[in-house]
Protein backbone atom coordinates (compact mmCIF):
# COMPACT_ATOMS: atom_id res chain seq x y z
CA UNK A 1 0.00 0.00 0.00
CA UNK A 2 3.21 2.45 1.31
CA UNK A 3 4.42 1.62 -2.52
CA UNK A 4 1.43 2.18 -4.35
CA UNK A 5 1.22 5.87 -2.84
CA UNK A 6 4.87 6.64 -3.08
CA UNK A 7 4.73 5.87 -6.68
CA UNK A 8 1.82 8.15 -7.28
CA UNK A 9 3.35 10.62 -5.43
CA UNK A 10 5.90 10.43 -7.40
CA UNK A 11 4.05 10.71 -10.60
CA UNK A 12 2.29 13.54 -9.56
CA UNK A 13 5.87 15.44 -8.83
CA UNK A 14 7.07 14.26 -12.44
CA UNK A 15 4.18 15.28 -13.81
CA UNK A 16 3.56 18.94 -12.10
CA UNK A 17 7.66 19.84 -12.87
CA UNK A 18 7.09 18.51 -16.56
CA UNK A 19 3.94 21.06 -16.87
CA UNK A 20 6.41 23.72 -15.02
CA UNK A 21 8.84 23.47 -17.38
CA UNK A 22 6.32 23.49 -20.73
CA UNK A 23 5.30 27.13 -18.82
CA UNK A 24 6.46 30.68 -19.76
CA UNK A 25 6.59 34.33 -18.98
CA UNK A 26 3.40 35.42 -20.76
CA UNK A 27 0.89 38.77 -20.03
CA UNK A 28 -1.21 40.88 -22.11
CA UNK A 29 -1.73 43.82 -19.48
CA UNK A 30 0.56 46.54 -19.03
CA UNK A 31 -0.15 49.70 -16.28
CA UNK A 32 1.93 52.37 -16.47
CA UNK A 33 2.45 56.46 -16.37
CA UNK A 34 3.64 59.20 -18.19
CA UNK A 35 5.36 62.54 -17.82
CA UNK A 36 7.00 65.02 -20.04
CA UNK A 37 6.57 68.65 -22.26
CA UNK A 38 4.01 69.72 -24.47
CA UNK A 39 4.09 72.75 -27.65
CA UNK A 40 1.36 74.55 -28.50
CA UNK A 41 0.85 75.16 -32.27
CA UNK A 42 -1.64 77.51 -33.89
CA UNK A 43 -2.63 80.89 -34.47
CA UNK A 44 -0.63 82.32 -31.76
CA UNK A 45 2.27 80.03 -32.64
CA UNK A 46 2.07 79.85 -36.69
CA UNK A 47 5.80 79.10 -37.05
CA UNK A 48 5.92 76.21 -34.80
CA UNK A 49 8.19 77.65 -32.31
CA UNK A 50 9.38 76.10 -29.17
CA UNK A 51 9.37 79.06 -26.50
CA UNK A 52 6.91 78.14 -24.22
CA UNK A 53 6.97 74.49 -23.72
CA UNK A 54 4.47 73.29 -20.42
CA UNK A 55 4.28 70.39 -18.99
CA UNK A 56 2.59 67.24 -19.33
CA UNK A 57 1.37 64.28 -17.76
CA UNK A 58 -0.86 60.95 -17.59
CA UNK A 59 -1.57 57.40 -16.77
CA UNK A 60 -2.70 54.53 -19.12
CA UNK A 61 -3.50 51.12 -20.01
CA UNK A 62 -1.68 48.75 -22.65
CA UNK A 63 -3.24 45.45 -24.30
CA UNK A 64 -1.30 43.71 -26.23
CA UNK A 65 -2.63 41.47 -28.75
CA UNK A 66 0.81 40.02 -29.61
CA UNK A 67 4.32 41.05 -29.49
CA UNK A 68 4.16 43.69 -32.44
CA UNK A 69 0.84 45.39 -31.66
CA UNK A 70 -1.03 46.76 -28.55
CA UNK A 71 -3.64 48.93 -27.55
CA UNK A 72 -3.13 51.34 -25.42
CA UNK A 73 -6.16 53.41 -23.54
CA UNK A 74 -4.81 57.11 -22.07
CA UNK A 75 -5.87 59.79 -19.62
CA UNK A 76 -3.73 62.89 -19.39
CA UNK A 77 -3.26 66.10 -18.63
CA UNK A 78 -1.84 69.03 -20.82
CA UNK A 79 -0.92 72.06 -20.00
CA UNK A 80 -0.45 75.12 -23.19
CA UNK A 81 0.13 78.63 -23.78
CA UNK A 82 1.30 80.86 -25.94
CA UNK A 83 1.88 84.87 -26.44
CA UNK A 84 1.88 87.27 -29.34
CA UNK A 85 5.26 88.75 -27.71
CA UNK A 86 7.29 85.79 -28.00
CA UNK A 87 6.89 85.71 -32.20
CA UNK A 88 9.22 88.26 -34.29
CA UNK A 89 6.42 88.70 -36.61
CA UNK A 90 5.26 92.48 -36.47
CA UNK A 91 1.74 91.83 -37.01
CA UNK A 92 1.51 89.53 -33.99
CA UNK A 93 3.58 91.78 -31.75
CA UNK A 94 1.04 94.87 -32.51
CA UNK A 95 -2.01 92.16 -32.11
CA UNK A 96 -0.72 91.06 -28.77
CA UNK A 97 -3.12 88.00 -27.84
CA UNK A 98 -2.40 85.45 -25.48
CA UNK A 99 -4.18 82.38 -23.73
CA UNK A 100 -3.39 79.36 -21.51
CA UNK A 101 -5.53 76.19 -21.48
CA UNK A 102 -5.08 73.16 -19.32
CA UNK A 103 -6.72 70.30 -21.04
CA UNK A 104 -7.97 66.79 -19.89
CA UNK A 105 -7.80 63.85 -22.81
CA UNK A 106 -9.04 60.32 -22.96
CA UNK A 107 -7.30 58.62 -25.57
CA UNK A 108 -7.04 55.22 -27.46
CA UNK A 109 -3.98 54.70 -29.44
CA UNK A 110 -2.81 51.55 -31.41
CA UNK A 111 1.01 50.98 -31.06
CA UNK A 112 2.85 49.06 -33.53
CA UNK A 113 6.21 47.96 -32.68
CA UNK A 114 8.81 47.47 -35.33
CA UNK A 115 10.87 44.71 -33.77
CA UNK A 116 9.27 41.73 -32.11
CA UNK A 117 9.10 43.10 -28.32
CA UNK A 118 9.26 40.36 -25.20
CA UNK A 119 9.66 41.68 -21.82
CA UNK A 120 12.03 39.48 -19.92
CA UNK A 121 13.55 38.10 -22.89
CA UNK A 122 16.77 39.19 -23.32
CA UNK A 123 16.84 38.87 -27.72
CA UNK A 124 13.67 40.57 -27.15
CA UNK A 125 14.33 43.37 -25.18
CA UNK A 126 14.64 46.95 -27.49
CA UNK A 127 12.42 48.21 -30.48
CA UNK A 128 11.54 51.39 -32.00
CA UNK A 129 7.34 51.87 -32.82
CA UNK A 130 4.71 54.02 -34.04
CA UNK A 131 1.70 55.20 -32.85
CA UNK A 132 -1.58 56.28 -34.50
CA UNK A 133 -5.46 56.83 -32.67
CA UNK A 134 -8.16 58.37 -31.77
CA UNK A 135 -9.50 60.95 -28.56
CA UNK A 136 -11.11 63.33 -27.28
CA UNK A 137 -9.96 66.93 -25.03
CA UNK A 138 -11.56 69.22 -22.70
CA UNK A 139 -9.89 72.53 -23.05
CA UNK A 140 -11.41 76.35 -21.39
CA UNK A 141 -8.66 79.05 -22.84
CA UNK A 142 -8.10 81.63 -20.07
CA UNK A 143 -6.33 84.54 -19.41
CA UNK A 144 -4.88 86.05 -16.34
CA UNK A 145 -6.74 89.51 -16.02
CA UNK A 146 -6.14 91.89 -12.91
CA UNK A 147 -4.59 89.00 -11.31
CA UNK A 148 -8.08 86.75 -11.50
CA UNK A 149 -7.93 83.90 -14.14
CA UNK A 150 -10.74 84.86 -16.64
CA UNK A 151 -11.67 82.23 -19.11
CA UNK A 152 -11.77 83.55 -22.49
CA UNK A 153 -15.07 81.37 -24.18
CA UNK A 154 -18.28 83.15 -22.28
CA UNK A 155 -16.95 86.52 -23.10
CA UNK A 156 -17.07 85.69 -27.01
CA UNK A 157 -14.38 87.29 -28.14
CA UNK A 158 -14.86 86.95 -31.62
CA UNK A 159 -18.49 88.31 -31.30
CA UNK A 160 -20.21 84.83 -30.40
CA UNK A 161 -22.51 86.20 -28.05
CA UNK A 162 -24.18 88.60 -30.38
CA UNK A 163 -26.29 87.34 -33.05
CA UNK A 164 -24.33 87.78 -36.39
CA UNK A 165 -21.58 85.55 -34.84
CA UNK A 166 -23.20 82.74 -33.39
CA UNK A 167 -21.68 80.15 -36.02
CA UNK A 168 -18.73 81.21 -34.15
CA UNK A 169 -19.06 79.81 -30.62
CA UNK A 170 -17.24 76.62 -30.12
CA UNK A 171 -17.31 73.63 -27.78
CA UNK A 172 -15.39 72.98 -24.72
CA UNK A 173 -15.01 69.20 -26.16
CA UNK A 174 -13.40 68.02 -29.09
CA UNK A 175 -12.11 65.05 -30.91
CA UNK A 176 -8.32 64.77 -31.32
CA UNK A 177 -5.90 62.47 -33.34
CA UNK A 178 -2.90 61.17 -32.51
CA UNK A 179 0.51 60.10 -34.19
CA UNK A 180 3.90 59.88 -33.51
CA UNK A 181 6.61 57.99 -32.44
CA UNK A 182 8.79 56.41 -30.13
CA UNK A 183 11.58 53.61 -29.07
CA UNK A 184 11.28 51.11 -25.60
CA UNK A 185 12.68 48.84 -23.44
CA UNK A 186 12.40 46.53 -20.83
CA UNK A 187 14.44 47.18 -18.12
CA UNK A 188 13.65 43.78 -15.96
CA UNK A 189 10.87 41.45 -16.52
CA UNK A 190 7.80 43.18 -16.78
CA UNK A 191 9.11 46.70 -16.07
CA UNK A 192 9.67 48.43 -19.14
CA UNK A 193 10.82 52.32 -20.48
CA UNK A 194 9.61 54.04 -23.59
CA UNK A 195 10.51 58.00 -24.60
CA UNK A 196 7.57 59.09 -27.42
CA UNK A 197 6.94 62.20 -29.40
CA UNK A 198 3.36 62.09 -29.93
CA UNK A 199 1.78 64.91 -32.34
CA UNK A 200 -1.96 66.05 -31.73
CA UNK A 201 -4.32 67.28 -34.59
CA UNK A 202 -7.32 68.83 -32.69
CA UNK A 203 -10.25 69.56 -34.47
CA UNK A 204 -11.10 72.37 -33.42
CA UNK A 205 -8.75 76.20 -34.13
CA UNK A 206 -10.19 77.57 -30.44
CA UNK A 207 -7.39 76.03 -28.33
CA UNK A 208 -6.29 79.41 -28.19
CA UNK A 209 -9.67 81.68 -28.91
CA UNK A 210 -8.25 82.90 -31.63
CA UNK A 211 -9.85 81.83 -35.21
CA UNK A 212 -11.38 84.58 -37.24
CA UNK A 213 -11.86 88.15 -37.81
CA UNK A 214 -12.55 90.60 -35.69
CA UNK A 215 -16.24 91.98 -34.79
CA UNK A 216 -15.42 95.53 -33.39
CA UNK A 217 -15.94 97.02 -30.03
CA UNK A 218 -19.44 98.13 -30.52
CA UNK A 219 -20.76 94.72 -30.18
CA UNK A 220 -18.99 94.87 -26.61
CA UNK A 221 -19.65 97.94 -25.49
CA UNK A 222 -23.33 99.16 -26.22
CA UNK A 223 -23.04 101.74 -23.74
CA UNK A 224 -20.15 102.90 -24.44
CA UNK A 225 -18.39 101.58 -21.44
CA UNK A 226 -15.43 99.05 -21.81
CA UNK A 227 -15.91 95.78 -19.83
CA UNK A 228 -13.26 92.90 -20.25
CA UNK A 229 -14.52 91.12 -23.16
CA UNK A 230 -13.92 94.34 -25.03
CA UNK A 231 -10.44 94.63 -23.44
CA UNK A 232 -9.54 91.00 -24.15
CA UNK A 233 -11.12 90.77 -27.53
CA UNK A 234 -8.12 93.71 -28.97
CA UNK A 235 -5.89 93.78 -26.43
CA UNK A 236 -3.13 94.94 -29.18
CA UNK A 237 -0.79 98.02 -28.99
CA UNK A 238 -2.19 101.47 -30.32
CA UNK A 239 -0.22 102.84 -33.31
CA UNK A 240 -1.42 106.41 -34.45
CA UNK A 241 -4.15 106.21 -31.63
CA UNK A 242 -5.87 103.55 -33.37
CA UNK A 243 -5.88 99.67 -32.57
CA UNK A 244 -6.17 96.87 -34.77
CA UNK A 245 -9.49 95.46 -33.34
CA UNK A 246 -12.00 96.76 -36.44
CA UNK A 247 -14.67 94.92 -37.71
CA UNK A 248 -13.85 92.31 -40.59
CA UNK A 249 -10.01 93.00 -39.75
CA UNK A 250 -8.28 89.55 -39.47
CA UNK A 251 -7.34 88.38 -35.82
CA UNK A 252 -6.45 84.45 -36.45
CA UNK A 253 -6.00 82.10 -39.14
CA UNK A 254 -9.23 79.86 -39.96
CA UNK A 255 -7.66 77.78 -42.74
CA UNK A 256 -6.04 75.85 -40.07
CA UNK A 257 -6.54 73.81 -36.52
CA UNK A 258 -5.13 73.89 -33.41
CA UNK A 259 -2.00 70.95 -32.88
CA UNK A 260 0.52 70.83 -30.00
CA UNK A 261 3.19 68.14 -29.58
CA UNK A 262 3.81 65.99 -26.71
CA UNK A 263 7.21 64.26 -25.86
CA UNK A 264 6.97 61.72 -22.92
CA UNK A 265 8.62 59.50 -20.90
CA UNK A 266 6.75 56.33 -19.99
CA UNK A 267 6.87 53.91 -17.49
CA UNK A 268 5.12 50.19 -17.05
CA UNK A 269 4.41 47.59 -15.35
CA UNK A 270 2.92 44.02 -16.22
CA UNK A 271 1.60 41.81 -13.76
CA UNK A 272 3.35 38.06 -14.39
CA UNK A 273 1.39 35.03 -14.71
CA UNK A 274 2.66 32.00 -16.30
CA UNK A 275 0.45 30.04 -19.56
CA UNK A 276 1.73 27.06 -21.58
CA UNK A 277 2.87 28.26 -24.61
CA UNK A 278 0.15 25.97 -26.64
CA UNK A 279 -2.41 27.87 -25.28
CA UNK A 280 -0.71 31.39 -26.43
CA UNK A 281 1.38 30.44 -29.70
CA UNK A 282 1.87 33.99 -30.79
CA UNK A 283 4.17 34.45 -27.32
CA UNK A 284 6.37 31.72 -28.34
CA UNK A 285 10.31 32.21 -29.66
CA UNK A 286 10.48 31.50 -33.51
Amino acid sequence: MRLKQFTLGLLALLSIGSTASAQKFFERHEYGVMAGGAQYFGDLNPEYGFKHIRPTGGAFYRYYFNPYISLRMGLSYVQLGYKDSYSENSFQKTRNLSFQNNILEVSAIGEFNFFRFQTGNIERRFTPYMVLGVGALYSNPFVMYNGRKTYLQPLGTEGQNTTPYRDRRYSKVNVMAPFGAGVKVWLAPGVNLGVELVHRFAFTDYLDDVSQSYVGVNYFTPNGMPNTASVLQDPSITIDGQKLGREGKQRGDRATIDQYLMGQITLSFQLKTYKCPSDNPIWDDY
